[in-house]
Parts: C-alpha cells; structure tokens; sequence
C-alpha cells in the first residue's frame, strides 16, 4: 500500500473572472460637488449584489470593486479565507480611501467579504451600523457530479459527454470518496476536469489493470490520492488518433496542438509504474504541462517502471512545462528518464521557444545513470529554470548540464540558484558546471530518505526555503 501524504494550498492557474469590474471615483476627496445632498445622515453598506470580483490575466490576483457611497469617508474591508467555515482566515484587513481593492486570489478558495461604509465627519454622517458581507468564490463551475463508490469508466460510459459540448468540463468527485477505474477512459477534445469538489480533502481513485485517461485537449487532476499500483499505462496519454482540427494551428509541418494546458495539481499518486503523462505516434507539440503540489512514487518494482519516461513525448515535445512545490521519487534508484521528448521548437517554427522550469522540488533516485532529460539539446529556443530545489541520486554526476542532455553550453538560457544535489551519499555540487552562473549550491547533506519517504530536509535547507514546502516543518 502506498504512503498517504498531507496535502497543502496549491499554486495559482488562471480561470475565468467572476465578473466585470466596475466603475466608479478613486475616492472621495471632500469636494462639495461630490456629495453636497449626503449630509447628517446614516450611511449604508454597499449593496452586495453590486460588488464584482474580476481576476487578474494570470489568475493570481483580484480586483473587488463596489458602487460609490456618496458622503461616505471610506470603507472598512475584511477579507477571509473559509474553506474551513468553522475556522475562517483573515487574510487582509484594510480601510479604504476608494471603492475598490486588489488583493492576492488563490484558485479553489471560498472567500467571504465585510465591507462597512465609514461616516464623513465634514458632512456629519454616521459610519453604517452592519457591514455587507458577500460569500463568493474562485472554483471552475461543476459540469457534473460522480457519486461516491462510482467506476469512472462505467460511469463515464453511461454518462457520454454530449459531442455538442463546448467549454470546460469539471467533474466533481466526493471530497474524501472512494472510486475506481476499471479501463481506459476517452475524454477526446473536450477539456475536462477531474476533482475533489473540496481542496483540502481529496477524494480517492483506486486505478486498476491497463486503466488510464486519454485525451487530445487540455486535461486537468486536482486534489486526488490516486493508487496506479495495478495499471502499467501512463496515467495520461493522448491519443493516437487526434482531430484533424487541433493539426497545424502554428506553421504548418503537422504538428497537432494541444493548446489548453494539462495539469495535475494538488494530487498523490502512488505506486506509478509509467509515466505520469505520454505520447506515442502522433506527433504533438502539448504548450503547457504543470504539475504543482503533488507527491508521486514511482515504484520500481514494476517492470515498466524502469523504462518508461516520467514525461514521454515519443514523436512530439512539451513546449512549457513547470514543476514545482512537489516531490518525484523512487524508494530505490530507478533509470527513468525525467523528460524525454523527440521533436523540436523549429519542427513547428522557428521562432518557438522552449521552456523546462523547477521550482522548490524534492527529486529522488531517478534516471540515476542516465542525463536527467533525453531530447535535442543545445539550442538556443530553450530555457532551463532549477531553484530552490533538493536533488539525491537523480541523473549522472552532473545533474545540471543532464537537464540539457548532458551537453555543456551556452547557448541555452540557464536561471539556476539555490538548490541542492546530493549523490551517493556525498555533496555533488562541484559536478554543477557547463554554463556560465550554475548559481549557489549547498553542500551538506539534506537530511532526506527516499527509501523510507522521508522528506523533512535538513535545518540549512529549511532556512533556504528548498525543497517541496510541504516538508518544511512550520
């Protein structure tokens, strides 16, 4: 049975704004002609049907904006986190000179609002006696919800996505729930979510022989314990078969695209004996991958394990992908690749770049023989991004230059800082060469046991803030 690991609040992806920002005066300045009509008088709150919440391009913050109160000398906000209606958070406190706040958003978070409206002593008006309070929330709407003890595949066979569907679909499963898989699931073109409807309790999916998900569109896990211990599959794989639609959509050397993003967020998955995500015949260029606040085990006891890449993109490549505020390891040294991809920015243009990012991770006893990466290497489309990062028995010697395939060169563009690469029991943080600022490296041992999953990193790393922050003891 594979190891239960605590789930912490994942990083920010965008989703659509929760409504139009509106328009009204930075503030209120005293000016007789703003208000002389609103004098001796008790104020009110603003009307909470008239606050709108408006997401920032990339998601990580908000704008909440509400209608004037003329004679008003301010306002008085409260903003909470309730996920935990029992134990709300308040995150910011504030009075404002205005009629609107921008403050920091997190994706999945149920937040509640107090807004009083403050009195104006020039013009003799009382502050208002209750504050409004607005309930609201940043989740993707619920396309539909799966009962709990349901077989996805079962489930999704009685229940086919309409082909009129457009959009994006979000399946909510059972917070805590137990479910399973008992073959392959077709999602097609058609962007789905698969969730637990609540962020801090995740539901369970229990994969069983030759089950995985495939798809040709954006494709997205968030808040599962997921045990892949029975299925030799790569968990998620697109399919060999895509629309001619998705083909071509930049230049024109047969490229299908997959322009959504795919995404296993929040997630644990146990005993994986592929890869986490794969490609075979089709040639597809997926423009971005993020795998953010999950734990994976790969277990090399199963035969395919060995073999397959951790990411594996037979005839095509990932433009983008992020890992980041997670761990990947095996309890023992495996020679998986980490990323192993066959196409080419210039197979699509020559303008396209590509991007291979980092960031704050536990990586443990992977490709221990082998360059971390396998794909072309050298070019002067790529980017590499490694911070804040614990690294143990993961790729050869130099762990480093393995991200490009082993090759020592400039021409990539390298953003390296503040890690950790620790072999065979010994610092390897003078192996780190090939590139013009390898940035800093600690050199004691970072405390970690894989083979026990143990994370907790030693007090140094602590202090840097390296690693995945879930091991990081408050």
């Amino acid at each position: 049975m594979y190891i239960h690991y605590s789930i912490k609040k994942a990083s920010l992806l965008p989703i659509m704004a929760l409504g139009l920002m509106a328009s009204c005066a930075d503030h209120y300045d005293g000016d007789e002609a703003w208000s002389p009509k609103v004098q001796n008088a008790t104020l009110t709150s603003p009307d909470a049907e008239k606050i709108t919440i408006t997401a920032s391009p990339d998601g990580s913050t908000m704008t909440i904006a509400w209608p004037v109160v003329y004679g008003a000398g301010g306002y008085a906000v409260a903003l909470y986190n309730v996920n935990d209606p029992n134990s709300p958070v308040l995150l910011k406190t504030d009075t404002i000179d205005g009629c609107s706040l921008n403050t920091a958003r997190e994706e999945d978070t149920n937040y509640k609002l107090e807004l009083r409206t403050l009195g104006n002593q020039k013009y003799n008006n009382s502050e208002a006696k209750e504050s409004t309070n607005l309930a609201f929330n940043t989740f993707l709407p619920t396309y539909a919800e799966i009962p709990d003890g349901a077989d996805l595949k079962e489930w999704f066979t009685a229940n086919p996505i309409p082909e009129d569907s457009t959009g994006h679909l979000c399946y909510d499963l059972t917070p805590g729930g137990q479910y399973t898989v008992s073959g392959k699931i077709e999602f097609g073109g058609h962007q789905v979510t698969l969730r637990s409807s609540s962020k801090t309790t995740p539901a369970n999916v229990v994969m069983g022989a030759g089950s995985y998900f495939e798809t040709y569109a954006g494709f997205t896990l968030k808040y599962l314990i997921i045990d892949a211990q029975a299925t030799n599959k790569p968990l998620i794989s697109f399919s060999d078969e895509p629309s001619e639609s998705i083909q071509n959509l930049i230049g024109e050397k047969g490229c299908y695209f997959i322009m959504d993003p795919v995404v296993v967020q929040g997630c644990v998955i146990g005993k994986l004996g592929s890869s986490i995500m794969a490609s075979n015949s089709a040639k597809y260029d997926v423009r971005t991958v993020s795998i953010n606040n999950t734990v994976v085990e790969i277990d090399k006891t199963i035969p395919t394990a060995n073999s397959a890449a951790f990411v594996y993109m037979k005839s095509g490549f990932i433009s983008d992908f992020t890992i980041k505020n997670s761990t990947v390891f095996s309890r023992e040294r495996s020679e998986c690749f980490f990323i192993q991809h066959s196409g080419r920015p210039k197979d699509v243009s020559d303008e396209e770049q590509r991007y291979t990012t980092i960031i704050n991770c536990t990586l443990a006893n992977l490709a221990y023989g082998k360059n971390f990466c396998d794909y072309h290497n050298g070019q002067t489309t790529y980017h590499y991004t490694l911070k804040n990062t614990i690294i143990q028995d993961c790729g050869k010697a130099n762990f480093l230059t393995g991200l490009n395939k082993g090759q020592s060169s400039d021409n990539p563009i390298w953003d390296v800082n503040n890690n950790t690469c620790w072999r065979d029991g010994a610092d390897a943080s003078a192996s780190q060469t090939g590139i013009k600022s390898p940035g800093l490296w600690f050199t004691n041992d970072p405390g970690i046991d894989p083979a026990n999953a143990q994370f907790t990193p030693a007090a140094e790393q602590q202090e840097a803030g390296q690693g995945d922050p879930r091991w990081i003891e408050d």
